[in-house]
């Protein structure tokens, strides 16, 4: 019986972790609804607008890496617009909800800009924190959330190449997919991918792959190698 009991605790615990990851991916399918909202807008303010939507997506979905100062800010600040957030709703704290979120944006947003570690750090630190606080460590939720954050945290900041590239091509696809359907808005296919968000979020997710697959190829051939003096030295 004890070891019935024994076995139950990780069976709950990635049940859990499950219910947590299709969390997760409902959240993106409602923000995959979206784009139809995003691509009307475009189309209502003129095709040049979604024409120059398109262009920035496709320089982020190509080349965004390169920017990553900007890129770890804009990602830094959504980042504490959460932060803030989940903060004054696990509190509740007197202030409004809006005032925590802005406040978070601007102060990750601010350290991401300067130092750009700040914003992989934090992209693995809040979700191994929450991760954390559904599987305890000895019975302790926070030590769960310690835990988690710091070891998402660390791998995060080891693969700060690949979520800055992932980044950039993820806000490009956004865009791009916004544009592409604000260009299409007459032929029907807008209509068809907004009662199908799930497809638009799938195309915008293999596009964002693909985009930071390409720049950080691009990047690694880029890589300084080693100076002629150098190798004409080390053979001497």
């Amino acid at each position: 019986m004890r070891a019935a009991f024994i076995l139950l605790g990780p069976v709950e615990k990635m049940s859990e972790a499950v219910s947590l990851w299709h969390g997760l991916v409902a959240a993106l399918d409602r923000l995959a609804g979206r784009l139809p909202s995003l691509a009307t807008a475009l189309s209502a303010g003129s095709w040049p607008a979604a024409v120059l939507a398109g262009l920035m997506g496709l320089v982020l979905v190509v080349a965004g890496a390169r920017f990553s100062r900007v890129i770890s800010a804009a990602g830094g600040a959504i980042v504490g617009w959460l932060a803030g957030s989940l903060l004054e709703l696990g509190l509740g704290l007197w202030f409004p909800p809006s005032l925590a979120g802005w406040a978070g944006a601007a102060a990750l947003g601010l350290a991401s800009f300067f130092s750009p570690e700040v914003y992989p750090l934090s992209l693995g630190l809040l979700p191994g924190a929450l991760l954390g606080l559904r599987i305890p460590i000895a019975g302790r939720a926070w030590l769960g959330a310690v835990g988690g954050g710091l070891a998402l945290a660390l791998a995060a900041l080891a693969l700060r190449r690949l979520l800055v590239a992932l980044s950039a091509s993820l806000a490009g696809a956004v865009l791009l997919a916004g544009a592409v359907l604000a260009l299409s808005s007459r032929s029907g296919v807008c209509a068809y991918l907004a009662r199908r968000p799930t497809i638009l979020a799938s195309l915008a997710v293999f596009v964002a792959l693909v985009g930071a697959i390409g720049q950080l190829r691009t990047m690694a051939s880029k890589r300084p190698s080693a100076r002629p003096s150098e190798s004409h030295g080390a053979d001497r």
